[in-house]
């Protein structure tokens, strides 16, 4: 093959390869030019001027450098390949990981004859030091332009990644953010940069304890165990790895996307996207394009052909997911429920029996239930920050208790699994006119002990409200009660009808909570309602609110006496009403409101639960409850 082949082989004169091949082509059009150089590079002629004066045949051959593992770099190799194929030229891959290994593997790959190398920069990596052996490399690329020599002519700063994907949770109104990277990762000063960056520019004050620079996967999940004791509201992901377990811990603890927590990340090819459930939030760097500027860059650096003076910017771009959302609407405080968890065996009678009688039952259900679990399920379903601690078995029922906790939004970080045991059993006697009767069996929840509240003392932190029955042993009752009290939090207690509290715990509660038939057990004697319910306030209740069924409740406290009017729906069966009220109570109060206007929105969440069969099954959520907001609101 020679200029004469070329020149046939291209339709013009010998003249015109002659001049093309050595740069001197001024004058000759662009279509002309390019379509000689691809006949010359088809027929492997020699078409690079500069191998031309120094004698060297060019190899074909490109080499492409990244620092670190090159799973991390997929979508950007991918980019050079395609761009070295769409012109005829082979890639040799190779990765480094820190200067020196740099320099021994650019002459490596000089030796193997290259025609040139792309280089990927990093902070640690002086591209100067390493350019020097050769005027082989023509261009490099880097993750933060600051860091780039004359030769970088493509970059995407990951910082303005970080800074995008910061101000789109700053801008679904989240404040504290907590950052998940990798330690000793090249591109993590640049992920805390754009973070801090985001943050000062809307004048939010960065938090040193919301950075978190992981070790390993382990780290990752303890750090976001860690975030979820705290009061942020989101995460921002260095990578969709580190996404994969943000997304794996909240879901064992039956903390919701985005409804919980919103999470973001940046991102990679190491996890494939569609593993997310719900679909990822990312900022995507673009890594495939980087790649194809760069050896594009380098391949007409090689051939002579114009190139651009300016570095290519590679800007990010955001792709929705459904994993941001508005903060869930918390305060930045928990409702902590400690109660029992039960397997309830609902049996509808027609009127419950009476001794030595025997009755016919209509209807037999197994629904999840226990005052614990219900409180946490009714307080979660309309929006509260519900943490359960309590006691599961490990058999089947335990099992379907645990998965209903989770479904319904109930942190479970304070569930313990009981194998020893069987989980706990009420049968519930349901009369058609809905009146109930219980008997229990405790199972797994005699041990909830006070050890097991001190296990989980951190789920406590910031923690508003303590829901507490007393059908759990009682030394844990007393336990929690005194916790909550000296650590200023407000105590919201359902008594039961098998113990009298003592004066001494009394003085502790802020809100107690007695049925009509466990208020006569608290205060024995003819005297009225609201006569015992003073007598209960007298001993040191902050708030005495007696629940009276179909006759509403009455509330006595330093402030007033005043009877509530039942909400008007038909019963079907009351035997979640109670937890219904306290957790309609607790998440009202979390949210500011008076307790007028919470015991008025807890009576109509009370009334919607009783025209359903079981208790969690028929406790309200909060766009139902909405339905009658202008009913409870104007009472």
């Amino acid at each position: 093959m020679n200029i004469e082949d070329i020149a046939k082989l291209a339709g013009v004169s010998k003249s015109t390869v002659s001049r093309v091949i050595n740069n001197k082509d001024s004058s000759i059009t662009k279509e002309t030019r390019e379509r000689v150089l691809q006949v010359v590079k088809e027929y492997g002629f020699k078409p690079y001027h500069r191998y031309i004066q120094n004698g060297n045949s060019p190899s074909g051959y490109l080499g492409l450098m990244v620092p670190g593992s090159t799973k991390d770099f997929s979508d950007y190799i991918s980019g050079a390949q395609a761009a070295a194929s769409a012109e005829g030229y082979s890639m040799v891959l190779c990765s480094f990981q820190d200067r020196r290994e740099a320099e021994k593997r650019f002459d490596n790959l000089l030796n193997r004859g290259v025609d040139g190398v792309a280089f990927y920069l990093d902070r640690k990596i002086d591209l100067e030091n390493v350019s020097a052996a050769s005027e082989k490399l023509a261009c490099a690329a880097s993750s933060n332009c600051s860091v780039s020599s004359d030769q970088c002519v493509a970059y995407c700063a990951f910082s303005s990644a970080a800074r995008m994907a910061v101000e789109h949770l700053i801008g679904f109104g989240h404040k504290e953010i907590a950052l998940l990277g990798w330690r000793d990762h090249f591109l993590a000063e640049d992920l805390i940069a754009g973070y801090n960056e985001a943050l000062y520019k809307h004048h939010i004050l960065p938090q040193k304890d919301t950075i978190f620079l992981c070790e390993n996967a382990k780290h990752v999940m303890d750090c976001v165990r860690q975030v979820t004791y705290g009061t942020s509201t989101a995460f921002l992901c260095q990578d969709a790895q580190i996404a994969v377990y943000v997304y794996r811990v909240l879901n064992r603890h039956g903390l919701r996307i985005p409804k919980d927590y919103s999470i973001i990340g940046v991102s990679d090819s190491s996890v494939p996207m569609d593993i997310f459930e719900p679909g990822l939030t990312i900022v995507d760097i673009q890594l495939r394009e980087l790649g194809y500027a760069v050896m594009e860059s380098l391949i007409l650096e090689i051939e002579g052909r114009a190139k651009s003076a300016k570095p290519k910017s590679i800007p990010p771009r955001l792709l929705q997911g459904v994993s941001v959302d508005l903060p869930l609407k918390k305060n930045g405080r928990r409702i902590i429920v400690v109660g029992s968890m039960n397997m309830d065996v609902i049996i509808h009678l027609a009127h419950i029996p009476t001794s030595g009688e025997s009755l016919h039952s209509q209807r037999i259900l197994n629904l999840p239930g226990g005052k614990g679990a219900n409180q946490g399920v009714g307080a979660a379903r309309l929006g509260g920050n519900a943490y359960v601690i309590g006691c599961l078995g490990g058999d089947q029922e335990g099992r379907l208790l645990y998965n209903s906790l989770v479904e319904n939004g109930v942190s479970t970080e304070g569930v313990h699994i009981i194998h020893k045991k069987p989980t706990g059993k009420a049968y519930i006697l349901v009369a058609k006119n809905g009146e109930s009767t219980i008997v229990r069996s405790h199972g797994a929840n005699d041990e909830l002990r006070p050890a097991l509240i001190e296990t989980n003392i951190s789920c406590f932190k910031d923690a508003q409200f303590c829901l507490i029955s007393t059908e759990i042993p009682w030394e844990t009752v007393v336990y929690t009660i005194d916790f909550c009290h000296k650590n200023g939090i407000k105590t919201i207690v359902k008594p039961t009808v098998q113990r009298v509290i003592p004066p001494e715990v009394i003085k502790q509660i802020f809100y107690l909570v007695p049925n009509e038939k466990e208020l006569e057990v608290q205060v024995k004697g003819m005297q009225s309602i609201e006569e015992k319910a003073d007598i209960l306030y007298d001993a040191g209740a902050k708030n005495v609110i007696v629940t009276l069924g179909e006759n509403g409740c009455y509330l006595r406290n330093c402030e007033m006496k005043k009877h509530f009017s039942a909400a008007n729906f038909h019963a079907v069966d009351t035997t979640g009403a109670g937890d219904a009220f306290i957790s309609a109570l607790a998440v009202y109060l979390s949210e500011e409101h008076d307790i007028v206007s919470a015991i008025q929105f807890a009576t109509y969440a009370a009334g919607l639960s009783v025209t359903r069969d079981g208790a969690q099954p028929a406790l309200t959520d909060r766009s139902a409850l909405e339905i009658y907001s202008n009913e409870y609101n104007a009472c």
